[in-house]
């Protein structure tokens, strides 16, 4: 509270309605994540008719979406206001929400929860530069790390708080976020709207197509074990996602408004920290889900204490995410460590975690491994990569890196079904993890990769960016 008084002290109400607007679109981020994943064994319970591999998409729907969404939303708010599309995405977020907690059946919590993902990728880009514009210069570092903290600390009680809602029914989780978003939209209506570029609108058929393929990829890796590698329907729905992914990188490179800018691509090292961070987030995806669900259905544990279990890793992440902030260490060695960390994690559970092993040590020392991963990891990716590009395109590189946690997300909660079906039986998970730790040790040696870029020279030109002229100045 007393951070909270000093940053509003000598500010209007504006700046104060900014921080806690955009503190509760912090909050909704960050709690969705973990409360869902905790909350996963309840709702599929509820929905004995449908397939594991269908519930997987309780999860996908909205990291794929937001991933489609997030780079086009950056521009559509340049276009359109970012005020207006800060408001306009809390509001898509608590009918995605409302529309979860009272959904019938799977297939409308599914689109429910794209529903929430495209809210999600609309807040996103907006949700700080709102903040930083209510406050002058001077204090932006210091809203920086509100903002950043305010994630941070819903993240590490999320699993506490999902395990005590999904107690009495999961649908309270989704009921929890239409008054946050309703606070959040209420107080953003204080907020100045800031100045509109005259840019042209980005293309969205090309985000439906990248929907659509990573989508048909994420069906076929989850239905890999259930059809079979000589099934027809595999090679089909992965021959959709195919031709729909070529269809969409053909529309970023010839398209006047991409929907993904893909020059970014011609700096190396955010190559490679692209790469970097999907492996990653391939096995962060896994170890989010298997945890939860090796504690729930394999332990067989109560959604409180498995809550409680399972927070000593996000917990650990907002201590290393700090420490990972401040520290000296170059881009590469961040990523590099937290990868490696990840790594161990997976081995030990492996050889060691058992439907007999105690949470002390195995499962805890593996949290607390992955939670440090987490947090050294995600900010060496993210700075190795976007430190690569020129600073006119570091908001297109930063969108990209994040579509790519999402999508390696997806990919890794579609592996954790395959191997597993979301069963009881430990041995399943073994595959799981030795999966986390190949997905970690890809990582590590893409951090090998990531290299402080050379200072440029008076000879060198910047990546050409798109025009965007102001309006009024044509």
């Amino acid at each position: 509270m007393a951070d909270l008084s000093q940053a509003s002290k000598g500010s209007d109400g504006r700046g104060l309605s900014a921080l806690v607007a955009i503190g509760a679109a912090s909050v909704l981020a960050s709690l969705d994540l973990f409360v869902v994943n905790l909350a996963f064994s309840s709702i599929s319970a509820s929905f004995p008719s449908a397939s594991p591999q269908a519930m997987t998409w309780v999860l996908n729907a909205y990291g794929v979406v937001f991933a489609a969404l997030l780079v086009p939303s950056g521009r559509l708010a340049d276009r359109f206001g970012r005020k207006r599309l800060f408001r306009l995405g809390l509001l898509v977020f608590a009918c995605g929400s409302l529309g979860a907690a009272i959904a019938p059946e799977a297939g409308t919590l599914i689109v429910a929860r794209g529903t929430q993902g495209a809210g999600a990728a609309l807040i996103v880009p907006t949700s700080l530069a709102l903040l930083l514009s209510a406050y002058p210069q001077e204090r932006h570092k210091r809203m920086v790390s509100l903002w950043a903290a305010t994630g941070s600390v819903a993240a590490a009680a999320g699993p506490v708080l999902g395990g005590v809602l999904t107690r009495y029914d999961w649908r309270w989780i989704f009921v929890i976020n239409v008054p946050i978003a309703i606070t959040g939209l209420v107080l953003a209506a204080n907020l100045k709207e800031t100045a509109t570029l005259r840019t042209r609108v980005p293309d969205l058929l090309g985000s439906a197509l990248l929907v659509t393929g990573v989508g048909a990829l994420v069906t076929a890796v989850s239905y890999v074990t259930e059809w079979g590698l000589a099934d027809p329907w595999l090679w089909s729905v992965l021959a959709t996602g195919l031709l729909a992914l070529v269809w969409f990188l053909r529309r970023c490179l010839t398209h006047v408004a991409p929907a993904v800018d893909l020059r970014v691509f011609r700096a190396p090292s955010f190559t490679v920290a692209t790469l970097g961070m999907t492996c990653f987030y391939i096995g962060f995806s896994i170890m989010l889900l298997g945890c939860s669900l090796f504690l729930t259905d394999v332990w067989e544990w109560d959604p409180v204490p498995a809550g409680l279990g399972f927070a000593s890793g996000p917990a650990t992440a907002v201590i290393t995410a700090v420490i990972a902030g401040r520290a000296s260490l170059e881009p590469h060695r961040l990523a590099g460590l937290g990868s490696t960390f990840f790594v161990a994690a997976g081995a030990l559970w492996f050889f060691f975690l058992t439907e007999r092993t105690g949470y002390f040590p195995v499962y805890f020392a593996g949290t607390v491994l992955t939670g440090a991963g987490a947090g050294i990891a995600q900010t060496g990716f993210l700075a190795g990569g976007v430190g690569g590009l020129p600073a006119q395109e570091y908001a297109t590189g930063t969108g990209v890196l994040n579509a790519c946690r999402q999508i390696g997300g997806a990919i890794g909660v579609a592996i954790l079904i395959a191997v597993t079906g979301g069963g009881h039986d430990a041995n399943r998970y073994r595959i799981a993890w030795a999966v986390m730790a190949a997905a970690g040790l890809i990582a590590a040696l893409s951090a090998l990769a990531l290299r402080e870029p050379p200072a440029p020279s008076a000879h060198d030109a910047p990546l050409p960016s798109m025009s965007r002229t102001p309006r009024g100045q044509r």
